[in-house]
């Protein structure tokens, strides 16, 4: 079933399309969230339609999105772009984040409503989150973050593995446990990635974010450890508007699978957290 109230299509990176859903809230001039998947992560996938429509029943206008290089194609749940997901980098993620934000400042995302151009909000999940903290530290639209389970560090693949599968293959292969497809990760994406590890930080764009941030995590996340959180929060330093939940007995999707069965108590939780963060702050 498609809770969403409208859809758009973008330009993205390199001329590959941006698709997003647009969840809208009963309520006049609201704040507008752009929820980011993470790797392998797609817009359709588990809990991401629940979770902009609970957003927008709390009175946030949410855009949830399929960046142009995720590999997800015409068809919302299947991998059949994985040329494109092999081409994937740091920077064409936030080039179609900014086209997001461009569209959102200038009323392109939905004729159905007016979202408030002046109160814009990043929501990321996983990777999603890195390049939400990545996209925030550099532009002053953002007034307001949330990291789901967000990763600390650009690469996650040691360099050893990587710099050996690129000199056999050229790629990197990881497998994707719910499709069993392999899917390769590019030569670009690591040299991206190696010769500006400044420019791709994502400690040191939690470090010089201004802006309020919640970071929520799961204490038992299989896939990006509750270390990567606190890392992150150290990064950040001794700030108000700063905020961590940890989330007892619950993993990297809070509960969460695809198909999506319903939420479990930890992604209310999560969900919750959330929205009163962007109600507060945005």
């Amino acid at each position: 079933m498609d809770l969403a109230d409208d859809h758009f299509t973008l330009t993205g990176a390199n001329g590959a399309l941006i698709r997003g859903d647009v969840y809208l809230p009963n309520a006049a001039n609201p704040p507008l969230v752009v929820v980011i998947p993470g790797f392998k992560g797609f817009k359709d996938w588990g809990f991401f339609p629940w979770l902009g429509a609970h957003l927008a029943q709390a009175g946030i206008a949410v855009a949830c999105i399929n960046l142009s290089h995720c590999g997800i194609g015409t068809n919302p749940e299947t991998f059949e772009r994985l040329d494109l997901f092999e081409a994937d980098t740091w920077s064409k993620r936030l080039f179609d984040i900014q086209q997001v934000l461009h569209a959102a400042q200038h009323g392109f995302l939905t004729q159905k409503a007016t979202p408030n151009p002046a109160r814009l909000g990043l929501l990321g999940h996983s990777m999603g989150g890195g390049a939400a903290l990545l996209a925030a530290s550099k532009d002053p639209r953002v007034r307001s973050v949330v990291t789901l389970a967000g990763v600390a560090h650009a690469n996650r693949i040691p360099d050893e593995i990587a710099r050996a599968q690129l000199a056999a293959m050229g790629h990197v292969a990881v497998e994707n446990a719910r499709t069993k497809q392999t899917m390769r990760i590019g030569r670009e994406f690591f040299e991206e990635v190696w010769a500006n590890p400044g420019v791709f930080s994502v400690t040191d764009a939690a470090r010089t974010l201004t802006v309020p941030w919640l970071i929520v995590h799961g204490a038992d996340d299989e896939t990006v450890p509750l270390d990567e959180a606190y890392v992150l929060l150290d990064a950040a330093g001794d700030r108000d508007n700063v905020k961590m939940l940890t989330l007892d007995g619950t993993g990297h999707t809070f509960g969460a699978a695809h198909p999506f069965a319903g939420p479990t108590t930890e992604l209310e939780q999560a969900a919750d957290a959330a929205a009163a963060h962007f109600l507060r702050t945005l």
